[in-house]
């Protein structure tokens, strides 16, 4: 399991280390340093000629650790500093005043020094940055990332925000990124993965009482953690006891949407799959893929009594006709307490007439976040982790905020998934995902534990088919037909 903190927490780990543990400062950041310099000797060992770009700050300082171990072992070294060395304090201070008896001192930052070096290693804002970045910081970062030369940064690439990971003005774009004592969220959802390239993390041999003192604002489990919740099936099992969802919607010109759901409820185990959608698409459902069983609207409250789960909004629409099923599904769901999955338009039609139910999973993308709270998308990706808690406080149950580092909330529990990739940025992939976390549902999983699988499981075939045929041209009904596939990773079931 992986925990994530913010910035905030980080420091507060960070002091605690140092002022209740009693390990010094300095020694942290020489422990940082080295583990750095240690994997870029791992990660580039051709590399002789460094750029080491520093800030004024401690993150500044483990560059100058950097610096000293890698003149020591031979490197050419040419260091930088933004600012003057009258501004250093502290350890940072310390670390370089440690540079002096190798006749280390800074230079100037030139495209010359850029264009000879093998490697660029980014120490010029840590944690802290709060403000865009401008002037020479946003120059130099800006002649790096266009230099085209490898960059290692230090605990977060510089320009990143360390919560949001929203680029501030200008980042750097690494290749591999060293942090250390606590995963930052922000390396991990919205732009970080873009600029952080591979991360590479050290708990700097801190003891866990240590690390443990500030309580995780997210966590990330295993694909495996998430399948080994899934209940048993006996030997027993026939059709009627596998579940049974229903799903609502395929408006017309959007009939495949309510198909692609159909097929991945069917793919992850669901035993009955029922869709409600216009009498005349019935047939051509069926025909594509006889296991579903298709209903017309009249039909609809009969059939959601008789369901463990349902899945609104692929295809909906937002016409009379999509209205019309929203309002009677959701009166259903509420009166008989039945799980419900609200994707597309079904967030559109609850974002105009906002209402709480505890039995549903809401999963929106942030232009539907955006709606459901009334702010602009920018506002979401801001600071996703108070949109997905500003979410559930409006709207109840369990939020799954999809995107890059896609978050699931309960009220309680936070999870951050860090599996997926670009290619699935395709039309009907969020179809195939209500129809997955809507069969988990319909099988026995508590809501929570079925948004969690969901999107793990989605986002694990994703990287599967992405690693098979590449990202482009990914398919959402070839996802869905993954499915089944990863669910065998589960552990084996020990007859006893």
């Amino acid at each position: 399991m992986m925990r994530f903190h913010t910035a905030e927490q980080s420091r507060a780990i960070d002091r605690f280390a140092i002022e209740s543990a009693g390990i010094p400062g300095l020694l942290l950041m020489k422990r940082a340093g080295l583990y750095a310099f240690e994997t870029l000797r791992h990660h580039y060992p051709k590399a002789q000629r460094l750029l080491i770009v520093c800030g004024g700050g401690n993150n500044g300082g483990d560059g100058f650790v950097v610096a000293q171990l890698a003149a020591m072992a031979g490197f050419q070294v040419d260091l930088t500093l933004l600012g003057s060395t009258d501004s250093l304090h502290n350890e940072a201070r310390q670390a370089f005043d440690e540079l002096k008896p190798l006749k280390i001192a800074p230079v100037d930052f030139t495209p010359e020094r850029l264009e000879q070096c093998d490697l660029v290693i980014d120490a010029l804002f840590g944690t802290g940055l709060d403000r865009p970045v401008s002037g020479i910081a946003a120059d130099w970062i800006q002649q790096i990332n266009l230099s085209n030369k490898p960059v290692l940064a230090i605990d977060i690439p510089s320009g990143l925000h360390a919560d949001s990971g929203q680029v501030m003005g200008q980042a750097i774009r690494a290749d591999r990124t060293c942090t250390f004592i606590t995963r930052k969220l922000g390396l991990y959802q919205f732009q970080g993965p873009d600029h952080c390239g591979q991360i590479h993390y050290s708990p700097l041999f801190l003891a866990q009482e240590i690390l443990q003192s500030q309580t995780s604002i997210a966590t990330n489990h295993s694909l495996k953690h998430w399948l080994n919740l899934l209940p048993l099936r006996p030997q027993t099992s026939h059709k009627g006891r596998c579940g049974s969802v229903a799903l609502v919607g395929g408006d017309r010109s959007m009939m495949g949407a309510i198909q692609m759901a159909g097929l991945a409820s069917l793919k992850v185990g669901v035993g009955l799959v029922k869709v409600i959608t216009h009498a005349e698409h019935g047939i051509a459902l069926t025909q594509t893929l006889p296991e579903l069983m298709c209903y017309t609207p009249e039909e609809l409250k009969p059939i959601l009594v008789n369901t463990q789960a349902v899945g609104l909004g692929p295809g909906l629409g937002l016409n009379e006709w999509g209205k019309t099923l929203f309002d009677q599904a959701c009166s259903v769901c509420m009166a008989q307490q039945t799980p419900l999955v609200m994707d597309a338009d079904a967030l559109k039609l609850l974002a105009k007439t906002p209402q709480k139910y505890d039995r549903w999973i809401l999963t929106p993308h942030p232009g539907e976040a955006a709606a459901l709270l009334d702010c602009t998308t920018a506002d979401i990706q801001q600071d996703r982790v108070a949109a997905v808690k500003a979410l559930h406080a409006r709207y109840g149950g369990v939020i799954v905020l999809k995107g890059n580092g896609t978050l699931i909330y309960d009220g309680e529990k936070m999870e951050l998934c860090t599996a997926g990739n670009p290619g699935m940025a395709v039309g009907g992939m969020g179809d195939v995902l209500t129809g997955t976390i809507s069969g988990l549902l319909a099988q026995g999983m508590a809501l929570f534990n079925a948004a969690c699988l969901g999107v793990s499981l989605h986002a694990h075939a994703g990287d599967l088919l992405a690693r098979q045929h590449g990202q482009p041209g990914l398919l959402p009904t070839e996802l869905a037909a993954t499915l089944s596939q990863l669910l065998t990773y589960a552990e084996p079931q020990v007859k006893g």
